[in-house]
């Protein structure tokens, strides 16, 4: 049996559709095309109101997934109650070894300690660390020994893609591009 080592980029999506199989998680699992080619990318969909009900089997398929992980999106909208637990965060930086990439959107941050933000900042891998329309994030710019902190606080225009204008990817992936009205910080700067 051959060990899978793709690297994989992990969505995690609240969605806000109080319709028939909202409380349900929903895991969607892409290896075909030419952009899964060479990494795998596990879509998640949950439900923020019930969130405890999620935590335990979103976590056990993490735990499958961990050693191979290289990003990690987590969006909401719009911003909800603070759902998700210190302990998630602390989860990502002690267990995703190869994590490079974090994507917050909309989440509220109330609950993310200050030890968190320590383990965050000394993860070996952990390139960019992006924070966009979050509430209550002050625990990320107080804590300044995070340079991989970005934290965007207006829309975020497009996305390139190979130097090229015309195309747009969603995925992430590359250098982002913010309007110049749109208030960008960084920790570094500060």
């Amino acid at each position: 049996l051959e060990l899978d080592d793709r690297p994989v980029w992990v969505y995690i999506i609240f969605r806000k559709n109080h319709c028939s199989g909202h409380e349900k998680m929903t895991v969607n699992m892409s290896f075909d095309g030419p952009i899964f080619w060479k990494r795998q990318v596990a879509y998640i969909y949950c439900c923020s109101c019930h969130f405890h009900e999620h935590e335990g089997p979103l976590l056990a398929l993490l735990r499958k997934l961990e050693h191979r992980v290289r990003r990690v999106c987590i969006v909401d909208t719009p911003v909800d109650y603070a759902f998700l637990p210190d302990s998630f965060f602390s989860y990502m930086a002690r267990s995703m070894p190869r994590l490079q990439f974090i994507y917050l959107r909309e989440i509220d941050l109330e609950k993310i300690n200050r030890g968190t933000m320590v383990e965050l900042a000394q993860h070996p891998q952990l390139k960019k660390l992006i924070v966009h329309k979050c509430r209550n994030y002050e625990v990320f710019e107080d804590f300044h020994n995070l340079p991989q902190l970005l934290v965007v606080k207006g829309d975020i225009v497009g996305l390139k893609v190979n130097g090229k204008p015309d195309d747009t990817d969603l995925s992430i992936s590359s250098e982002l591009a913010v309007s110049s009205e749109d208030a960008i910080t960084s920790s570094t700067s500060s």
